[in-house]
């Protein structure tokens, strides 16, 4: 992956089809979400046992659930839901330009 200006290139927009695609990027799992057009950046390992939350499932009210016990993360702030006291999940600002989906360098999280 490439740095520019602050920003490293993460992945080229048509290979981020719609739903949750992992990477690795330096030491970090991260994932992209894509719904629509929005495409949202978080941590990619659960808080609570560190299963791969790309291999998890969204529901319609925008939840992400974890593959492994069901803990679920709000998609608009990464807060755990109800029935689990767990930190929120870490989020990444993300810019697309020029067909890439681009990424914070170094990698730091927005909240």
């Amino acid at each position: 992956m490439s740095a520019v200006g602050g920003w490293q290139v993460a992945a080229a927009l048509p290979e981020i089809s719609q739903g949750l695609h992992e990477l690795i990027l330096g030491n970090e799992v991260v994932l992209l979400v894509r719904r629509g057009d929005e495409i949202l950046a978080m941590q990619g390992l659960c808080p609570h046992t560190f299963a791969r939350l790309a291999d998890g499932q969204i529901d319609a009210e925008g939840w992400l659930h974890c593959p492994r016990h069901k803990a679920r993360f709000r998609l608009a702030d990464g807060a755990c839901g109800s029935g689990w006291v767990l930190p929120p999940l870490r989020q990444y600002e993300v810019r697309v330009a020029d067909g890439m989906v681009l990424l914070p360098d170094p990698l730091t999280p927005r909240n």
